[in-house]
């Protein structure tokens, strides 16, 4: 098997990417770094794929799936020569997502979105294309287009993921002051559509206490109430939100309520955490 190619020199960060990059990651749709070597369970895979080819050369979509295996892995050579294989087989619009993917890995930006654009040009609601296509103008700076993919995505999908949701809104926050209300108006079109999503709603009141809307921030809370149970959790982060707005004898109501909930609960690590923002807490608010 021959070397694989070598990849390009990591270029530098964008503030942008950054933040996208992190929400990406929390919700498992962030392109990472990949072993230049296949895993055991791909090398197989690539082998079958090989088989399959010299008994069907002529057909295009083992090549396409060879490739894919091999951009996966970082073997950007054979993946090109693959897929440019599977071009001149078949439809070369077939081969344009896997491309697109591969020359955005190997940082040929101005050729992904080529691609990109050419397989959304014909297939507008390809709903990979579409969030393949939002990392890219994130990559390229461009937060607006980036948020019309993932809106586009959320539009024509029946079950869309939530992550999406917040990789629009943190997007758009980034911008600054004038992006949090669009950030806002997002995260709740998601909560309206899918339900009260802690996820979304606890970046809604992180987005209400940056911007000292302490009021709104507690009705957003008190909304997760049946999501979160009531639990110790939930308990301790009303008491914290009722610090904020000076409502100490409410706050203490519910540091009691919490500290009878892990009472009855098994200590954990996690469990211990809490007491410990209880004591916190209040020490904040009997002063020194």
């Amino acid at each position: 098997m021959q070397a694989a190619a070598r990849k390009p020199e990591p270029r530098g960060e964008r503030p942008l990417a950054r933040v996208a990059l992190g929400v990406l990651a929390s919700i498992g749709l962030l392109l990472v770094p990949l072993a230049a070597f296949p895993h055991p369970a791909e090398s197989e895979r690539i082998e079958i794929l090989s088989r399959r080819i010299d008994l069907q050369p002529g057909d295009p979509r083992p090549y396409i799936k060879r490739g894919a295996a091999y951009s996966h892995n970082g073997d950007y050579e054979r993946a090109l020569a693959d897929l440019r294989k599977a071009e001149q087989l078949g439809d070369p619009l077939a081969v344009a997502y896997e491309l697109g993917l591969l020359h955005q890995r190997m940082g040929r930006l101005d050729l992904a979105k080529v691609q990109l654009d050419r397989l959304l040009e014909r297939s507008p609601d390809h709903a990979r294309a579409l969030e393949q296509r939002a990392r890219l103008f994130v990559e390229l700076g461009e937060t607006q287009a980036a948020v019309a993919d993932y809106e586009r995505v959320l539009a024509t999908s029946r079950r869309p993921n939530p992550g999406l949701y917040l990789a629009a809104a943190q997007l758009l926050a980034a911008e600054g002051p004038q992006g949090v209300e669009p950030a806002l108006a997002i995260l709740d079109a998601g909560i309206e559509r899918l339900g009260v999503i802690p996820q979304l709603q606890q970046y809604a009141i992180t987005l209400e206490r940056d911007r000292n809307r302490d009021d709104l921030a507690l009705d957003r809370l008190e909304a997760m109430e049946s999501a979160l149970g009531a639990g110790p959790d939930w308990q301790i982060e009303m008491a914290e939100q009722l610090v904020r707005l000076a409502r100490p004898d409410d706050a203490r109501r519910h540091l009691e309520r919490a500290s009878t909930q892990l009472a009855g609960l098994r200590q954990t690590p996690a469990r211990r955490a809490l007491a410990e923002r209880i004591l916190t807490i209040r020490s904040t608010l009997d002063g020194p």
